[in-house]
């Protein structure tokens, strides 16, 4: 079974809580309330794009969905200064739904929130008619998010946009310009941070809390070692010494 397949079984197995997402946001009809364009950047106005925002929009407390704005403009800007070109609906779904993993709506019991919300995004995408090239565009955009920049890299420039959108929103961006410090008065002008510091802390240890473990080898992987050191009980050496091996 090839790595697309498994993705999409997992995700076909979600609850049924999230199910089917076509009906719910029909039946919702929640409008996206975003504005055309910020700091000079687009917001995509297709259906797909509209409704990635709008399941944002429902599925996220509102300051973790400015957070995924902002994350889709700082990461559009960036991108911009290195003249790189990126498919704006895959980029922009991707940023849109690249926290879910986060919640306990789209958490499994044992996968990082990263690859929770990459299923659950690629779920989505093909959920709402697209093809598996760009459902698997998306995937690899939330799953690479904040990891190693080298590998984000090589999955192409919608990955990178997510990666650098998001890691500039949570670290803060690098202002080198007038023009690069009046674009972020206009991305937080439109998408306000509403406490995110403390809000967004807050989430990531509730998340560590509840699966501590699901980090390892990831970003969030100090903070869970912190917020629980009773669950790391394994360690690197352990293992290999443990292995069904004499030598």
């Amino acid at each position: 079974m090839n790595t697309v397949t498994r993705r999409r079984c997992f995700a076909m197995a979600l609850s049924a809580a999230t199910l089917p997402w076509v009906a719910r946001l029909a039946e919702a009809e929640v409008p996206a309330n975003l504005p055309t364009e910020v700091a000079g950047i687009p917001i995509p106005r297709s259906k797909m794009a509209v409704r990635a925002a709008q399941f944002a929009r429902q599925s996220c407390p509102e300051y973790l969905f400015n957070h995924c704005m902002r994350t889709f403009l700082f990461g559009a800007l960036a991108l911009k200064d290195q003249r790189l070109t990126f498919d704006a609906d895959d980029a922009f779904t991707a940023a849109a739904l690249h926290d879910l993993g986060l919640l306990p709506a789209f958490a499994s019991p044992a996968q990082s929130f990263e690859a929770d919300g990459a299923d659950a995004a690629e779920h989505f995408a093909l959920d709402n008619g697209l093809g598996a090239a760009h459902a698997n565009v998306i995937w690899h955009g939330v799953v690479l998010h904040d990891g190693r920049y080298a590998v984000t890299r090589r999955a192409g420039p919608e990955a990178m946009l997510v990666a650098l959108g998001a890691g500039a929103d949570v670290d803060g961006p690098d202002l080198k310009t007038g023009d690069q410090r009046r674009q972020l008065a206009e991305v937080v002008a439109a998408f306000p941070r509403l406490h995110f510091k403390q809000r967004f802390t807050a989430l990531l240890v509730d998340h560590c809390h509840r699966k501590p473990l699901s980090q390892r080898g990831t970003w969030l992987e100090g903070l869970c070692r912190r917020q629980v050191p009773e669950a790391w009980i394994d360690t690197v050496e352990q293992e290999i010494a443990q292995a069904l091996f004499d030598e």
